[in-house]
């Protein structure tokens, strides 16, 4: 039997402009990966200068795809969601632990610095992604409008002056463990230009991943800060 994998992506960058865009990526049996053209997106981002307000007015507000508002946003931690599958059980704080040493290995790899675990941030993140599988959306902007700079509250730009954010969510359908899972939502950022991108993007000092197991999906928040 056919198993098809997908994993959909956004990435933004908070201080420096690029044109990124939501990514579909297919896993085929043989193991191959077929990545289409990206899909429109809004093209981004925010500059906080450090003596002048942000403009709102200034800011685009489309959102990837079409959000369902369904009830109430989620506002606090999940804390750690598992799913279970017939040899194993696949934590979430375990998948958020990995995906954080292998960006770090990435970027040991790419002569840049490695970048400190934050946990208010990943909890953020957590929350974040939390709330896109429970109310059915996916994009840095929720349908309240709340960005990735509004999330982060008093540490934007408080304790980080620029941000940045990746954004992933995998099908559970075929998962074997967690490894696999963070293999290919890694190996999904890493294959598009933006998410690269912001992986390798040598001034941030720390990051937060906050990853989600939903009933068919898991949901990945990566949020970067550049610190004072």
């Amino acid at each position: 039997m056919r198993i098809l994998f997908s994993i959909v992506l956004v990435s933004v960058l908070l201080s420096v402009a690029v044109s990124l865009g939501a990514v579909d990526i297919a896993q085929t049996d043989s193991g191959a990966i077929d990545t289409p053209e990206p899909l429109p997106d809004w093209p981004l981002v925010w500059e906080l200068p450090v003596d002048t307000k942000l403009n709102p007015d200034q800011t685009p507000r489309h959102a990837a795809g079409d959000a369902v508002n369904e009830g109430e946003p989620r506002t606090s931690d999940p804390g750690s969601t598992r799913f279970n599958t017939s040899e194993t059980s696949i934590h979430s704080e375990t998948i958020e632990a990995r995906i954080h040493d292998q960006i770090n290995t990435i970027r040991s790899e790419n002569n840049l610095s490695r970048l400190d675990h934050n946990d208010e941030i990943a909890s953020i993140g957590r929350t974040y992604s939390y709330d896109m599988a429970e109310r059915g959306y996916f994009s840095h902007v929720s349908p309240e409008g709340e960005r990735p700079d509004d999330r982060l509250g008093s540490l934007y730009p408080r304790t980080c002056r620029a941000v940045g954010e990746n954004l992933a969510y995998v099908g559970l359908v075929g998962a074997t463990d967690a490894d696999e899972l963070v293999e290919r939502i890694v190996t999904g950022w890493m294959n598009s230009k933006g998410h690269r991108e912001n992986i390798l993007t040598g001034r941030w000092d720390s990051q937060g991943i906050g990853v989600y197991i939903g009933d068919e999906r898991v949901y990945a928040t990566q949020n970067f800060c550049d610190e004072w």
